[in-house]
């Protein structure tokens, strides 16, 4: 590939996204959160039902991670509190200095709120699969 590869994906994101993309290919849209439940997007002025999207599992409420913390160079007091569910392991090893903490984390919550923009992708503008909560970077 001749050039930066990131500006070629760059480019082919812009032309995937704009509203005369080729029918049949996949688009990218953002939309806007207008409700989280149930969830309804506003997705180029028109409002969408919750039964045309998937959601990236990450997203939401039931969502658990499995998470290391470690440090080292520990001294003087260490205090840990945790509160867990049933089931849900979790460990702590301190060893020379070094700790470890291992645990799951479940989401409480889902991560879309309103008013929160999504990156949504489509073939069709009837089904969408939300890809990710987004930012402005300014």
């Amino acid at each position: 590939m001749k050039g930066d590869p990131f500006s070629g994906l760059y480019n082919l994101m812009r032309t995937a996204g704009q509203e005369d993309a080729p029918t049949g290919a996949a688009r990218l849209r953002r939309g806007t959160v207008r409700t989280v439940s149930p969830l309804t997007i506003d997705v180029a002025g028109t409002t969408q039902e919750a039964d045309r999207f998937y959601i990236s599992h990450r997203l939401t409420a039931d969502h658990a991670e499995k998470l290391t913390v470690s440090g080292d160079r520990i001294s003087g007091a260490l205090d840990v509190s945790a509160g867990f569910i049933p089931g849900d392991r979790a460990s702590m090893t301190i060893s020379d200095g070094a700790a470890v903490f291992k645990a799951v984390a479940t989401q409480d919550d889902p991560v879309l709120q309103e008013g929160d923009e999504v990156l949504l992708l489509t073939a069709d503008d009837q089904t969408f699969y939300i890809i990710d909560k987004v930012v402005s970077c300014v």
